[in-house]
Parts: structure tokens; sequence; C-alpha cells
């Protein structure tokens, strides 16, 4: 059972919203993040964020949103943790994810050299586009919010800390990270998993989703029953999370195929998936990853492969 911790005196001291600390195991903590797109409401924290401290030292696996938001956080975390975070993880280039690195300024900043190189890119369109969904709360941006890792991870997996990593893809050119506990069976899949509504395929190829989804089990079989996972958005879930995500994205992909074989258009997105619960069906991300896998796999049908 999870137990989530009060932070009363940290909310009078420190900046900010106030965030909830959910206690996975000793010394490990989730971030809880609100569901839904980014907006002025929420701040633009919606994307879950773990916290583990390993002897004198507090990783944090994803920064947050904002500059504004990581000096609250790192202001709360110290409190709840006793130390102060000194190593902030990237785990994929997304700016509700990355642009809290300046609230940190004395952790080292990791990431994958691919994820850091994306970011390099993105993180300018990233920012306008963040600051258009937050409206009022853009203030938490500041002037220059855009603060790149500057150690970095390189090839397929490996040992940071107290986690294990591997480097998987949401695209072509979108890289994300794996992580695990050593010491558990505790996994972080940002960018992969989702527990609060349907998957999200923005910025990803269907493609590469269901690789990475089916990397996600054969990594996590030695683990049995006992695997847990820290999605994107939403509670922790068990075991068999990842093989939910398989199941949606195989559906979608085999309806979408099916439709495309028999000249269906692409607004006609399929209302019921086999083996998918209608809560995913319904949801409006359902909607949109149908339109985008669409256009991928017409694009792939067009061309023969």
């Amino acid at each position: 059972m999870l137990l989530v911790c009060a932070t009363g005196a940290a909310r009078a001291a420190c900046p900010g919203p106030a965030v909830n600390f959910e206690t996975l195991a000793p010394g490990v903590w989730l971030v809880r993040a609100a569901p839904g797109d980014a907006d002025a409401s929420n701040r633009g924290f919606v994307a879950n964020l773990l916290a583990v401290r390993e002897g004198p030292r507090l990783w944090l696996l994803g920064s947050g949103p904002s500059p504004a938001f990581g000096r609250g956080l790192a202001c709360r975390l110290r409190a709840v943790a006793g130390v102060p975070v000194s190593d902030v993880i990237n785990p994929w280039p997304h700016p509700e994810l990355v642009l809290g690195n300046a609230g940190f300024p004395a952790a080292r900043r990791w990431a994958h050299a691919d994820v850091a190189a994306t970011m390099r890119v993105r993180c300018p369109r990233c920012e306008a586009v963040l600051r258009e969904r937050l409206a009022g709360a853009a203030v938490d941006l500041g002037l220059a919010p855009i603060v790149l890792p500057d150690r970095l991870l390189h090839g397929e997996s490996g040992r940071l800390g107290p986690w294990r990593w591997w480097r998987l893809q949401r695209a072509a050119d979108t890289p994300v990270t794996l992580w695990r506990l050593a010491a558990a069976p505790l996994w972080s899949a940002p960018g992969l998993l989702w527990a609060d509504a349907a998957p999200d395929l923005r910025e990803a190829e269907l493609a590469a989703m269901q690789r990475s989804t089916a990397a996600l089990q054969q990594l996590a079989a030695a683990d049995g029953g006992r695997a847990r996972w820290v999605p994107e958005q939403g509670p922790v879930q068990d075991a068999g999370s990842p093989a939910r995500h398989a199941a949606y994205w195989d559906a979608l992909a085999a309806a979408i195929g099916a439709a495309l074989e028999r000249g269906g258009l692409e607004v006609d997105v399929a209302a019921t998936l086999p083996g998918v619960p209608d809560s995913i069906t319904r949801d409006p991300r359902h909607a949109l990853n149908w339109q985008r896998g669409w256009r991928e796999l017409e694009r792939r049908w067009m061309e023969g492969k």
C-alpha cells in the first residue's frame, strides 16, 4: 500500500504549488503528476517524477515542466528526503519532463547522448508550444528556461547510480530511456506507458511503440509478476501494464490496416478494439492515435512496405 507523505511544513516554506509524495519503498518517492495535457491550472506538471535516495545522494528522474516548478520541488524534496537533489536525469526530450532543469542549479544533469542531442534541436520549439499551453502560468518558465544535460550516457544500456537503464525509441528521431531500480523490480517507463487514459502517439511512430513495448515485456520477464511500473501519467501499475499497452498498439495497427484494405476513411475511427477496454477507445487520445497511426500505415502501405 502506498503511503502519501504530508508535507505541511514544506508547503509553508517552499515556493510554488504543493505536490504530494507517495512512498513506494524506503527512500523511493513518486511525485504524482496531474492527468491530461499541460495547461494553466496544472502549470504543466503532467508527467510523473521519481526520487530515489542513495546514501548522501538524491536522484530525480525527470525535472518537471519549468524552472519555477523545479525550485519548489527541490525545496520540498529536501524536506522529505533529508538531503538536496544531487542528480537529475532527463529520460526523454519531453518539455514537461525536462524544462525544470534550471531549478536544480547545483545538481548533476544526466541524459543519454541521443536524448540530449534531440533536446538541443527541439527544446526551443517545445518551449514555445508549452508557453502557449500554459497561458498565464507561462511566467513559471522565466526568460531562459532551457538548460541542457551535460553528463551523457552512451550505448544501448548501462548503470547509473541506483538505476539500470536501456535506450529505446518512440520514433526514429525520438529516443527514450527505460529505468529499473537495481535493488528492486520497480520500473519507470516515461513516454512508453500510461495509466490514466489511452497511450499517447504524439511525436511517436506506431511501429516504434510496438517494438519498444515488446522490449519492456522482454526486459521485465525475469522479474515475473513482481514488476511494478511507473507510467508517464497515472498511478503505479502491475506487471501486466506492458502487455496491455502491446495489446492496444497491436489492435490499433490491425484495425487501421483492415480499414485501409477495404478503402475506409481516416475519419472512421474504430469505436472498439478487440481486447481493449472501452475506457481506452472512448478517450480522446484514441482518436488522435488513430489519425497518426493511419497516416503512418497509409504511407507504408502506399510504399509497399
